[in-house]
């Protein structure tokens, strides 16, 4: 989906709820139309804040959960971290990471399209979406981990050596 489309798509969305289309919220349907990224509401209001100082925190974080409530976003949850927003609302694959918390895509869409299919026929349910989700560790994080554990060996020699 391109970034037009996007952001009608959240603009039309707010609108049909009854929503006023304001400039404030016409300025954050069109910045999360162009990201790629899985932002925080923080990461949000901070970079729409440095462009546009009168924007209101109240708004953008309002407005994020309408459009949450509403399916045209997904709030992505971790425990103990700030939830991040998914603003694609094509059908793909998230990769979370458990250590950093990255979300990446994964575009796997004539297979998540077959699922969507088999979920209509098979138990008569409408999906307007699909969310997968992979859980595990992202390269970065394996070689980190990789490097603490032997660094943790080479302490725990140093003190045997020393004893």
């Amino acid at each position: 989906m391109n970034k037009s489309d996007k952001r009608n798509l959240y603009e039309q969305t707010l609108i049909n709820a009854g929503h006023r289309m304001t400039e404030q919220r016409r300025i954050l349907c069109d910045y999360l139309s162009g990201l790629q990224t899985h932002p925080t509401a923080y990461d949000i209001f901070g970079a729409l804040a440095k462009q546009h100082p009168d924007i209101s925190r109240a708004t953008v974080y309002n407005t994020l959960n309408t459009l949450k409530e509403l399916g045209a976003i997904i709030e992505l949850s971790f425990a103990g971290d700030q939830s991040r927003y998914e603003t694609d609302p094509t059908p793909h694959i998230n990769m979370i990471c458990l250590r950093c918390h990255s979300v990446t895509d994964y575009d796997l869409s004539t297979h998540t399209q077959s699922l969507i299919n088999n979920v209509k026929e098979s138990v008569d349910f409408e999906p307007l979406t699909v969310r997968v989700e992979f859980v595990g560790f992202c390269a970065d994080c394996r070689n980190q981990r990789k490097d603490e554990i032997r660094q943790q060996w080479l302490d725990q020699q140093n003190q045997a050596n020393q004893s």
